[in-house]
């Protein structure tokens, strides 16, 4: 029987009980991808991340990222919750900066602490947000996919990646978004083959805050509470909105209403020449618990 340590935390909140649930196995050497897999289906979570010594001394840890479906090359609350707690041991300690060694490749990731204690994590995306040139699905079928009327959608869908790839739908009103509800036998005709496989509808509340959902069926996740690699991805989708030649811009973005866990993802996106360079995103974690998997 051989042992290993694990945390859960709660992510993009500062409260308990609150913001996307991870757990995250602290040292995983030994485990093969298929006990990976079945580690995260069992915790259940959004995902699971599964922490080894990285392959190069440059990097603070390799991380891998498992849905209870899928194993991921990239994703935002794994990124910023692995951070956290590595940040609180051995590995991470009074660091204020890491690189997380994931499939997607080096992922830089800021630590803002208050004294000894952790207050926020930031990660730079590990590249500029990309539009997808996709045959995206009308809008009498994205609105039968939702659950909404056809006048409930506030412009023309499209694909985003900053990695992993999501269909931006953008909807009118906090009261659509609300009511949408995934229709899992029109996303399987629909998105099963398709390059997004998520599928993401926000609406801007004003210029600085946006508030989304994501459906993510393809990887075992109902609706995700709080989605960091989408929000990098959603970046892209801003500007074009709104342009802006040069500078910072920053949006809050509000996610996990609907499902009971709010969350609070902090967005920033350096602008040159029109076009965004570099994306991060940053916010809070609590830790819940740990305890000992006995395998």
């Amino acid at each position: 029987m051989r042992e290993f340590h694990f945390v859960t935390c709660d992510v993009f909140t500062d409260c308990m009980f609150s913001g996307n649930q991870l757990a995250v196995l602290t040292d995983a050497r030994g485990l093969d991808d298929a006990t990976m897999l079945s580690i995260a289906r069992e915790f259940n979570f959004a995902e699971t991340t599964f922490v080894t010594p990285p392959t190069e001394a440059r990097y603070t840890a390799r991380v891998r990222i498992f849905t209870p479906g899928r194993e991921m090359p990239f994703a935002g609350h794994p990124t910023i919750g692995t951070a956290f707690v590595l940040a609180s041991t051995a590995i991470g300690q009074n660091a204020s900066e890491m690189v997380l060694e994931e499939n997607v490749g080096p992922v830089p990731v800021r630590i803002d602490r208050d004294g000894s204690r952790v207050v926020r994590c930031t990660f730079t995306a590990p590249r500029a947000p990309e539009r997808i040139e996709a045959a995206v699905p009308s809008g009498a079928a994205l609105s039968e996919l939702l659950g909404l009327a056809a006048a409930d959608l506030a412009a023309p869908a499209e694909v985003w990646s900053c990695g992993l790839p999501f269909l931006v739908v953008p909807v009118d009103s906090r009261r659509s978004l609300d009511r949408a509800q995934l229709d899992l036998a029109c996303w399987r005709r629909l998105l099963s083959n398709f390059v997004a496989l998520e599928v993401y509808p926000v609406t801007q509340v004003d210029e600085s805050t946006v508030r989304v959902r994501m459906f993510a069926p393809a990887a075992g996740v109902a609706e995700d509470a709080a989605t960091g690699s989408a929000a990098a991805a959603l970046a892209g989708w801003l500007i074009q909105q709104a342009p802006d030649p040069s500078g910072t811009r920053c949006w809050t973005v509000l996610q996990g209403e609907s499902v009971g866990r709010p969350s609070r993802i902090e967005l920033e996106a350096d602008v040159r020449d029109g076009a965004v360079r570099a994306v991060r995103v940053g916010g809070a974690s609590v830790r819940v618990s740990e305890g000992t998997l006995r395998l």
